[in-house]
C-alpha cells in the first residue's frame, strides 16, 4: 500500500514539475505558521506556487521531470518554488522582500533551475536580483534608442551652434 501512495505523490509532483521554466529549492528552519502563511501568501501572489514535499519522492520526480539538480540539494526540510521564469523571479524577489524584516533568516536557496539552466545555491540565491522582463525590455529600449538620440543631439548643436555664432557677430556689430 505505501509504495502505490508512493508512486502516486510521485506522479503528483511530476505533474507539478511539467513545462515549468523555473523551479528553486528552498530549505527553512523552523517557521512558525505566521511565517509560513506569509511566504506562502507572498509566492501565490507572483503566480508562482510553494510545493513542500517529501524530499526522496520529489527527487525522483525531478529525475522523471528531466529537470537536473545537483546531488544534495533536497535534504532537511525543503520546498519547492515553482512557476513561469518571471513568476519564479518576482516570488524570489517577494521572498527576499518578506525576509529582509527579519533578524533570523529562515528561509535559504538550496538551488534552482530556471530557464533550461541548473543553478548552485550561490547561483539560486542571486535570482532576486535578477531584472524582471519589463527591466529587460526598458534596458534594451534605452541601449538602441542611445545612440540615435546623441546622434540627433549632435547633428542639432551644428545649426544651433551657426545660429549662436550669427547672433554673437550681430550683437557685436551693435555694439561697435
Amino acid at each position: 500500500m505505501p509504495s502505490k501512495i508512493n508512486e502516486w505523490m510521485v506522479r503528483e509532483y511530476v505533474s507539478l514539475l511539467k513545462d515549468r521554466e523555473g523551479v528553486v529549492v528552498l530549505g527553512f528552519e523552523a517557521l512558525s505558521v505566521d511565517q509560513a502563511s506569509k511566504l506562502r501568501n507572498e509566492v501565490r501572489s507572483t503566480g508562482a506556487e510553494l510545493c513542500v514535499a517529501k524530499n526522496r519522492l520529489a527527487n525522483v520526480a525531478l529525475r522523471e521531470a528531466g529537470i537536473p539538480l545537483e546531488a544534495g540539494v533536497l535534504g532537511g526540510t525543503c520546498a519547492m518554488l515553482l512557476g513561469s521564469t518571471e513568476s519564479t523571479i518576482s516570488a524570489a524577489k517577494a521572498i527576499e522582500k518578506l525576509w529582509a524584516a527579519e533578524k533570523v533568516r529562515k528561509v535559504h536557496y538550496r538551488g534552482a533551475y530556471l530557464d533550461g539552466a541548473p543553478m548552485n545555491a550561490a547561483e539560486a540565491a542571486l535570482i532576486a536580483a535578477m531584472p524582471d522582463k519589463n527591466t529587460v525590455r526598458a534596458m534594451l529600449c534605452g541601449a538602441i534608442i542611445g545612440p540615435a538620440r546623441m546622434l540627433a543631439t549632435v547633428l542639432a548643436e551644428v545649426p544651433a551652434s551657426q545660429a549662436r555664432a550669427l547672433q554673437a557677430r550681430a550683437d557685436q556689430e551693435q555694439a561697435a
